[in-house]
């Protein structure tokens, strides 16, 4: 806004506000008010039921459950696997070499094996 615009606003409008409220209008405005609405029969508000313990509850019984199943299943899963014996991991080229260092021959893990 320019400043003549709001000088000549400022000259002519004042800066008085022009709106009056009668004397006492605020006073007992609220019972003018309630004495105007219509008579309703109060009905008893009935006692509001929360259900937020009961979701939480839900919730952490459904996250339970869900461990609970994500853990048995992994452990099926790994018994499912063949489990490696010590005699499994070692390599046939090995325990010849093993045996070639020891002198064994093939009688003498015969005769070895027979005894056990």
């Amino acid at each position: 806004m320019d400043m003549n615009e709001e000088k000549f606003l400022n000259e002519r409008m004042s800066k008085q506000n022009p709106f009056r409220v009668p004397e006492g209008y605020f006073d007992d405005f609220a019972t003018q008010v309630m004495a105007k609405l219509p008579e309703r029969e109060l009905k008893p508000v009935a006692k509001h039921v929360s259900l937020r313990p009961w979701m939480y509850a839900a919730a952490a019984l459904l996250v339970a459950v869900f461990s609970v199943t994500i853990f048995f299943t992994r452990m099926d899963s790994r018994q499912e696997q063949p489990q490696q014996t010590a005699s499994a991991m070692v390599s046939d080229t090995y325990m010849d070499e093993a045996a070639d260092y020891a002198m064994i021959d093939n009688a003498d893990i015969y005769a070895c094996l027979a005894e056990n």
